[in-house]
């Protein structure tokens, strides 16, 4: 009975042993691109279903729609950014749907190097290895191209999962960073000039703690909230975020009083044209 049961703690050491051994050889083949589907859009699975850490999606964001939305046929150059404390080796997988889930427009690889495209499902961009950056502490981006879709496509949804992995060879002390971007198809309305340069984004919109926001611009400049009715309710002092500028609205007013579950308008600076939308919801 000893015997037996020394046996079976041998064959379950050996069995354990062989499944880490698989995970690392899986994690080791994934720095050279993740399989696709693992983007957390409806249907797929995530980076989690190999590495163990989750992460939040305020440390990644998509950037390059300069008024929130898209103009049909047109060709967009975005940056898709992340950042998280202590890591040193980076990931990416990114879709693009339509509002029935299947693919909008044509993502392109505009970095040969550090992207590469598959063509499966709704098509998906990802890192290469040298994409990886190993051994590089963040922030990281990665630029990409999208041709958006034709007249009448309505919104498309953007889901990406990024991996701020710490360079082990093993799927232990990694993050997985997981969001979405919902983009509104332009109603003929056309951007004011300058406005590209102005870089204004918004994430995780409706939030439901936060509302996290960067953009380029000058860091003397105030980001003021304003109820729908225009009254003030909070003005940010923006900081510093890599290459862009951040600011985290907790979604309190200037007395630290959460505010009513509706929607608010963020300004940049004094410029009326850098104006959004932001729902808060409880």
């Amino acid at each position: 009975m000893i015997t037996d049961c020394r046996l079976k703690i041998a064959d379950w050491r050996t069995r354990t042993a062989a499944a880490l051994l698989a995970c690392c050889a899986m994690v080791l083949a994934y720095s050279s691109g993740p399989p696709d589907g693992k983007t957390g859009r409806p249907g797929e699975g995530t980076c989690n279903d190999c590495h163990s850490g989750v992460g939040s999606a305020d440390s990644t964001l998509l950037a390059g729609f300069a008024a929130g939305t898209y103009k049909p046929d047109s060709q967009y150059t975005l940056v898709l950014h992340v950042q998280y404390a202590g890591q040193a080796r980076w990931g990416f997988e990114l879709t693009v749907v339509d509002q029935s889930n299947s693919r909008a427009g044509q993502l392109l690889v505009l970095d040969s190097a550090n992207t590469q495209y598959s063509n499966a499902g709704p098509g998906y961009l990802k890192h290469t290895s040298a994409g990886t950056h190993p051994g590089t502490p963040g922030p990281t981006s990665w630029t990409i191209g999208w041709r958006a879709p034709a007249t009448g496509a309505g919104p498309v949804r953007f889901y990406w999962c990024c991996n701020a992995a710490n360079n082990n060879g093993s799927p232990s002390g990694d993050f997985i960073n997981r969001n979405s971007l919902l983009v509104a198809e332009a109603s003929g309305i056309t951007e004011s000039p300058g406005a590209a340069s102005r870089c204004f984004w918004s994430f995780a919109n409706p939030s439901t703690r936060r509302a996290v926001i960067e953009y380029s611009g000058s860091p003397t400049r105030p980001v003021r909230v304003y109820s729908a009715s225009g009254r003030l309710v909070r003005s940010l002092t923006p900081r510093p975020g890599g290459d862009l500028l951040r600011v985290v609205w907790d979604g309190r007013d200037a007395s630290g009083r959460l505010v009513p579950a509706a929607s608010y308008f963020v300004r940049l600076g004094e410029e009326v044209s850098s104006v959004a939308r932001v729902q808060i919801v409880r």
